[in-house]
């Protein structure tokens, strides 16, 4: 009877895995059928062939972005290359990638670029801030743009025991943002079976040097974030709401 009845709670265990795993499946358009398109005006930028995870654009049509990521579980194609920040001129007929030296300080080595944000302070000084996972941790480092120079200085790291598993950042002020979390599980295998799972754990989160603190939760993987040029609302690729601030 003890036998039958482990079997039957086996059936019913591997049931439900297999339930959540097409569920899994279904949320990740896995079995979508993808069409071949032959777009006309596509082109590869040289220089981003590691891979370019985010971008953001002035309003002068100079584009940031972030090359390099080193994430687990991921594809890495440049192993011993530390990531880089790329600019790109929009404005020209063939923009070029190119990419952004970094004075300050700041440890180049263990430059593992995310999500990218742009402020512009009222002097019309750029800043951008740069999610980063050294050691596989997450910091927001604060840069400032010297567009004469085409380069970054390094400012200042930003530390939090909230900012775990960073994937996005949108900037509203000097210092303060919305992060999101992706994954609540910084383990590879654990990260897997919280997604398989469904497991709705990760959040979104405001921080200032005076508060910091978690405005929405409850999502599977908080993604890519971005708010409305009135700073109402923010939405990111897995939800969108108003702005509680």
């Amino acid at each position: 009877m003890g036998k039958l009845v482990a079997l039957v709670l086996l059936g019913v265990g591997l049931s439900l895995v297999g339930e959540m795993f097409l569920a899994f499946r279904e949320r990740m358009s896995a079995s979508r059928e993808v069409q071949p398109v032959e777009p006309e005006n596509c082109r590869l930028i040289e220089e981003l062939e590691n891979g370019s995870e985010d971008i953001d654009i002035l309003p002068s049509g100079l584009a940031f972005i972030s090359s390099g990521l080193k994430y687990p579980g991921l594809p890495n194609f440049a192993p011993d290359e530390p990531g880089k920040i790329f600019m790109m001129d929009l404005n020209e007929q063939n923009p070029r990638a190119q990419a952004l030296e970094i004075s300050g300080g700041f440890d180049k080595e263990l430059f593992n670029p995310h999500g990218i944000s742009i402020f512009i302070d009222k002097d019309h000084t750029v800043y951008l801030y740069v999610v980063n996972h050294p050691h596989m941790k997450s910091t927001v480092e604060i840069f400032k743009f010297e567009e004469q120079q085409r380069s970054l200085v390094y400012l200042k790291t930003i530390k939090h025991e909230l900012l775990k598993s960073v994937n996005d950042i949108v900037v509203l002020g000097p210092e303060q943002f919305y992060a999101t979390r992706d994954h609540y599980f910084t383990n590879p295998f654990l990260s897997l079976f919280e997604m398989i799972l469904d497991l709705r754990w990760t959040y979104v989160l405001f921080y200032s040097p005076r508060e910091v603190k978690v405005v929405a939760k409850g999502f599977c993987s908080a993604n890519g974030i971005a708010v409305s040029a009135d700073q109402k609302y923010f939405a990111s690729r897995m939800f969108c709401l108003r702005n509680p601030g």
